[in-house]
């Protein structure tokens, strides 16, 4: 492959590259969201049934208890969905990872494609170069030696 298309796959790896390294960063931000929610969530469901067994102590109606127990089983539904969408987010995390991996990997070996091939050129203009010299001082030492 030329080093121009070599040039145009580095520039596309390049894009391809940041955009994987945006969706990591969104799919975290994403992920630290949830588990935000997710504490919240469990916070408030701790404190609301903290809350059910003060007041049972006191003395709950039958209506009172059927209300409190139907919301703390709706807590408890809301938790386990968050769960849910916390596994996705970390599946989908990990995804982006591999994604992000993958591209950087290509875009490095491109790189590498490319530095290596430039340091070929300079090796062989070097040796053009000492050639060319080298050829220069036979010529003047025969020069010098037929004067």
């Amino acid at each position: 492959m030329s080093s121009k298309a070599l040039l145009l796959l580095l520039d596309k790896l390049d894009g391809e590259e940041r955009q994987a390294a945006a969706q990591l960063t969104a799919a975290r931000q994403q992920l630290q969201l949830l588990q935000q929610q997710q504490q919240t969530l469990s916070q408030y469901q701790r404190h609301y049934s903290q809350e059910f067994q003060n007041r049972g102590r006191e003395g709950l109606s039958a209506h009172q208890y059927g209300h409190f127990q139907g919301f703390i089983d709706k807590l408890e539904v809301a938790q386990r969905q968050q769960l849910e969408g916390l596994q996705q987010a970390r599946a989908q995390v990990e995804q982006s990872r591999a994604g992000w991996l993958q591209v950087r990997s290509r875009r490095q070996a491109i790189a590498r494609l490319l530095e290596r091939e430039a340091l070929r050129k300079e090796q062989a203009a070097a040796r053009s170069e000492q050639k060319m010299l080298d050829n220069m001082a036979i010529y003047r030492f025969h020069k010098h030696r037929h004067s």
